[in-house]
């Protein structure tokens, strides 16, 4: 009886799910552990640690495959899809282009610590520096800054600060302007006819505001603005939807990555707490592994924290659904004018221009297990229901008590609950497509 208990207890183990691996002493690989799973842009990839590669432990937890304190610790990808491999501690980043898929390797550095390992499809590791003006090649990342220069350009300063400048003999002065600049208050004193209002924060550093920008730093005394009552306030036609113009202002606004623009477009004041927190947080759940740049997490960033006039209806937590949303159909992040106005779209339950036809097949096979049959493309709620699953189309007036039953369907046919956008995405076709089996 007891060997019985003993055998049953070791089958357990072997069927049990094992979402994390930690160990306690040392850890030395004894062959090649491939690590199945890990998070790569808008789906997963396998990593491999090479054999003989030891740490203090390394862990693997819903995507998220991290080092601690390595020896001589060696991960590399047998996926050709995976393109680089970049590794992170803090602040510290790394990065190692894949060249021979299942060969190639990166070594981790001895110092103490926790590494993050993030595989990515960037064929380029330079691809991840900064934007040097006139650049033609960059330094190794991390370091980044210019290599070589443009014709007419040469090389100025070394490392990370190195530059183009243009040839040429004699002192040369580069003028940056200002792309973004937030203001305060006006005073209330004026000078010689003129109300004046300081500049809270500029982007970049050291930047030169343009006439323009000194412009909007004075008006005349005495005349009182306009208060600006379509502050927040999207467009409707008569129906009482919102406009196809008021979704494209809307995506030029967020797009141009201007703040400044969008809080004077929603009628609030910045609040950078907020745009901090969200952006180490549901942000960072979006973009991870992406390798996109800062100026596209910002953009990203700003539309999660203050919204637009379209999905001001929203919550912040629900407008990074949305971008997950763009995210799982299109396998990408909205980097566009034309991205973000199908993003818009998808907020406001209409169809996206853009299409994707391994995505509606991928909803196809969904509806087919949800309705327990093939969708009627004339049947204008089967269509709605495919559409839904492929792109994730939100209702204009949600009903929580129709999305609980959703859940529940979801669950009994699945058989787990649902954590990923797509599977969102199928709960609101459950709950308000119209399709029925």
């Amino acid at each position: 009886m007891k060997k019985n208990i003993i055998i049953i207890i070791l089958v357990l183990m072997l069927i049990a799910p094992l979402p994390i691996f930690s160990a306690t002493n040392d850890f030395v690989a004894n062959g090649n552990i491939t690590v199945t799973g890990v998070t790569f842009g808008a789906g997963t990839a396998d990593m491999l640690i090479l054999d003989t590669s030891t740490a203090e432990s390394w862990t693997f937890n819903s995507g998220t495959f991290t080092v601690t304190n390595p020896g001589t610790f060696k991960v590399g990808s047998s996926d050709s899809n995976v393109k680089s491999i970049k590794t992170t501690r803090g602040s510290v980043n790394t990065c190692t282009e894949n060249a021979v898929p299942g060969t190639t390797y990166v070594t981790l550095s001895t110092t103490a610590g926790t590494y993050t390992i993030i595989p990515l499809d960037t064929t380029d590791c330079t691809t991840l520096c900064a934007t040097v003006s006139n650049a033609a090649t960059y330094n190794s990342y991390p370091t980044c800054g210019a290599a070589t220069c443009n014709s007419g350009y040469s090389l100025s300063g070394s490392g990370s600060s190195a530059t183009c400048v243009a040839s040429g003999g004699g002192i040369i002065l580069i003028t940056t302007y200002c792309s973004s600049v937030e203001y305060d208050e006006w005073q209330e004193s004026c000078v010689n006819g003129l109300q004046y209002r300081n500049v809270l924060s500029h982007s970049p550093n050291n930047c030169t505001l343009t006439s323009s920008q000194e412009d909007n730093r004075k008006r005349q005394c005495g005349i009182m603005q306009a208060e600006d009552t379509t502050a927040g306030v999207p467009a409707t036609d008569s129906k009482g939807d919102i406009t196809l113009a008021q979704i494209t202002a809307d995506a030029e606004v967020i797009a141009l990555g201007d703040i400044n623009q969008v809080v004077a477009e929603m009628g609030v004041r910045r609040n950078l707490a907020a745009e901090i927190n969200y952006n180490e947080t549901i942000v960072e759940k979006i973009v991870v592994g992406s390798g996109i740049t800062a100026e596209v997490r910002n953009i990203i960033t700003n539309f999660v924290s203050y919204g637009t006039k379209s999905t001001k209806i929203l919550g912040a937590g629900e407008r990074a659904g949305v971008v997950n949303s763009f995210q799982a159909a299109f396998g990408k992040l909205p980097t566009t004018v034309e991205d973000w106005n199908d993003v818009m779209k998808i907020a406001n339950g209409r169809w996206p221009n853009q299409r994707n036809k391994q995505t509606e097949t991928n909803a196809t096979q969904a509806f087919r297990k949800v309705y327990l049959r093939e969708p009627d493309k004339t049947d204008p709620y089967d269509d709605a229901a495919v559409t839904i699953i492929a792109y994730g189309l939100r209702p204009a007036d949600r009903n929580l008590d129709s999305e609980k039953t959703a859940i529940k369907f979801f669950k009994a046919i699945y058989g787990y609950n649902p954590f990923t956008a797509t599977a969102w995405d199928i709960i609101r076709a459950i709950a308000y497509s119209g399709a029925t089996r």
